[in-house]
This record gives structure tokens, C-alpha cells and sequence, in this order.
């Protein structure tokens, strides 16, 4: 009997010092991931929920259609100098640019919405005009800097050092059969280093970027306008319509205007460069 209790009670010590060695064998098991809820059913819809702002409700806004003529037709005024360099077209940019930094630094358009119930469910439109100002002036910033051609990237340099060597489809061999890269990263490379060597050459004349950026001299000054108005019911339905009508003017600025359209397309990033080893 003795000798049985003194087995059990080893026993159970025996257990109890196991016991946490055990545990931390097991996995370690993570807070159960929170459930997202989806409506599945469908839901009839009235007129009047529609009509509700819940996402910017951009197409409730009426635009400002004598504000958008102004906009459109409108230019700040002509510097001292005509723009001649980059370091000319850059000074001329910068006061624009340093006031959209101003206007952003004090939380930009979505700040704006966001201070005032009136207005804050059209936040999403506040979101868009700081998106699009931030598009255009960056697109202005490298005419400006590309104005004479665009300069090539290191990877374009490398690419279409290897093309002028062996030809465009030993080349991409080259690429596929000894770097070892994908075959549709290496036509990404291709078409970088094409466009790339195109754009070395390429020229926009001064006065046509000058141009564009007066004619954004009174976008950035409705932008900033805008930041330092107190939104009440008085003027409510003037800040929704000015700020939409600021957003429909930039973004057709952005799509129609040849200039900056081709600098959007310019102004990236070389695709997949730092993984180029040779």
C-alpha cells in the first residue's frame, strides 16, 4: 500500500512537471480572426436612400458652371521672364507647389470635408481633388525637368546596351536562358528599355509647359480658397459645388491635356529594376 501511494504521488509530481513542457510543444493558438459581415440578400432600393451621400455622392453635386469657365479659361499671371531652363520652370512651379503643401499640411481637401457634419459625407470627393492636384503638379514638376528629353533609366541603359550588342531577340534569350528571369518580366524590360530610348530624345517646347502652368495658377488658388472657408449652412451647397467643380476641372485637365497626360505615362518607376543581376 505504501509502496502504491509512493508510486502514485511520483506520479502525479511526474505529470505536473511536464505538463507546461507539453504545452509549449503545441501551437501556439491565435485569437480567432474577426468575422466580416456581408450582406448577401438582395435589398430593394428607394429613391430617396439612393440619393444619400455615403460614398461622396459625387453625382448629386451640381457643378459651377460659370467657376468651371473661369477655370478652363483662365491663367495666372505671365512671369518677368519667359521660362528658358529647367531651373526657370522649377521656380515658376514652385509657388504653386509650395502652396498644395500648405493646403495639405493642414490635412488638404478631405480635412475640409471632414471638419464640418454638413459636409463631411462627401469626404470622398475631398480624398480625390488632394489625389488629383498631387497628379497634376507632379506631372507639371517633370515637364519641367524632362522639357530637353527624358533621362534613362539605369536599367534601360543596361537593356538596351545588351539589344545594340546581340539584337532584340538574342537579347531577350540572354534574359530568359542565363539571368533567369520570367519571359513576362523580361518583355516589361523590353518595352521599358524601348520607350525609354524614345523619350531621350524628346522635346517639349518652354512657353507650352509656361502655359500649363499658369493655367494652374487658378486651380491651386480655388484649392487653397477652399481650405480657408468655415462651412455653414449658408454656404454649404457653394463649398459642395465649388469643390466638385475643382475636381472635375482638374481631372479633365489630367485627361485631356496632351502634355500631361504623356507625363503621367512617363513618370514611373522602371519595372522590376532592382532585381537586374548580371
Amino acid at each position: 500500500m505504501l509502496r502504491t501511494g509512493i508510486c502514485g504521488l511520483i506520479g502525479l509530481l511526474l505529470l505536473t512537471a511536464c505538463g507546461p513542457d507539453k504545452a509549449a510543444e503545441e501551437p501556439l493558438r491565435l485569437p480567432e480572426r474577426e468575422e466580416t459581415w456581408v450582406k448577401t440578400e438582395e435589398v430593394d432600393i428607394t429613391k430617396d436612400a439612393a440619393l444619400e451621400p455615403k460614398s461622396g455622392a459625387a453625382a448629386q453635386i451640381p457643378i459651377n458652371s460659370d467657376l468651371q469657365n473661369r477655370l478652363m479659361k483662365t491663367s495666372g499671371p505671365a512671369p518677368k521672364s519667359p521660362i528658358h531652363d529647367t531651373d526657370s520652370c522649377m521656380a515658376l512651379l514652385g509657388p504653386l507647389d509650395k502652396t498644395r503643401m500648405i493646403v495639405q499640411r493642414e490635412g488638404g481637401a478631405w480635412g475640409m470635408f471632414e471638419r464640418s457634419g454638413l459636409v463631411k459625407p462627401y469626404s470622398d470627393n475631398g480624398m480625390q481633388i488632394d489625389s488629383q492636384i498631387n497628379k497634376l503638379v507632379f506631372s507639371l514638376r517633370h515637364l519641367c525637368r524632362t522639357a530637353q528629353g527624358v533621362p534613362p533609366s539605369s536599367l534601360s541603359l543596361k537593356v538596351n546596351e545588351v539589344i545594340d550588342r546581340v539584337g532584340k531577340e538574342k537579347a531577350r534569350e540572354h534574359f530568359i536562358e542565363v539571368i533567369g528571369e520570367a519571359p513576362a518580366d523580361v518583355e516589361l524590360w523590353l518595352q521599358h528599355a524601348e520607350f525609354s530610348k524614345k523619350n531621350m530624345t524628346r522635346k517639349v517646347p518652354y512657353p507650352e509647359i509656361q502655359a500649363l502652368i499658369l493655367q494652374t495658377q487658378p486651380l491651386i488658388d480655388l484649392y487653397k480658397d477652399l481650405l480657408n472657408r468655415k462651412v455653414d449652412e449658408s454656404n454649404k451647397n457653394a463649398f459642395l459645388s465649388d469643390s466638385f467643380t475643382l475636381l472635375t476641372v482638374v481631372k479633365s485637365r489630367l485627361a485631356n491635356e496632351p502634355h500631361v497626360v504623356m507625363a503621367m505615362t512617363e513618370d514611373v518607376e522602371a519595372p522590376l529594376e532592382h532585381r537586374w543581376e548580371m
